[in-house]
């Protein structure tokens, strides 16, 4: 499994993919975990050669997690919310994903898609992200297999005070992996 991490701070979305991963560990499950903040990734300038070739024409970090998520049949994407939407470095990481549109090497991949909210669910804080990413992985014709809010994190460690809901989640993800 691939996690893909849209945030570069290490707060919520960082803690909880490294308690996944730990999790995971435990059942024999390998990750690999991508922060694309954090990485050297050209903006998409939507040129469109990729629809040609299946290749950017940049020379950047996406090359390496392209391969990467070759090879993977379950990506998990973890976004905060920014003004009620995914992050701007999860959405350009999104965008860079185009050669593997055109090549349709996503197709039939299986998303689990996870939002981590600074307020309450009464207050849609996660929901737009989720339908974000729902509505990529329906554009990519990916499978996804699991959604997951976590809400009422807007201090950058408030996950780690749902100790019982992320052991839940993995729970999830280690039933839906070995399934």
């Amino acid at each position: 499994m691939v996690i893909i991490v849209g945030s570069r701070r290490e707060g919520n979305s960082y803690y909880l993919a490294n308690k996944i991963k730990e999790g995971l560990a435990k059942e024999r499950i390998r990750t690999t975990i991508i922060t694309p903040g954090n990485q050297k990734i050209h903006i998409c300038t939507g040129c469109m050669d990729c629809d040609k070739n299946g290749v950017c024409d940049f020379t950047d970090d996406m090359k390496n997690n392209i391969d990467i998520l070759k090879n993977e049949e379950y990506i998990l994407f973890i976004t905060p919310t920014r003004w009620n939407i995914l992050s701007g470095d999860l959405k350009i990481f999104m965008d860079r994903l185009n050669p593997m549109y055109a090549t349709q090497d996503l197709k039939g991949k299986k998303m689990i898609a996870v939002a981590i909210a600074a307020k309450g669910k009464e207050l849609y804080s996660s929901e737009a992200a989720i339908s974000s990413l729902l509505s990529f992985a329906e554009s990519a014709k990916m499978n996804v297999v699991l959604t997951k809010e976590f809400n009422n994190c807007l201090y950058s460690n408030d996950i780690l005070n749902k100790e019982n809901e992320v052991q839940d989640f993995i729970n999830e993800l280690v039933k839906l992996i070995n399934a």
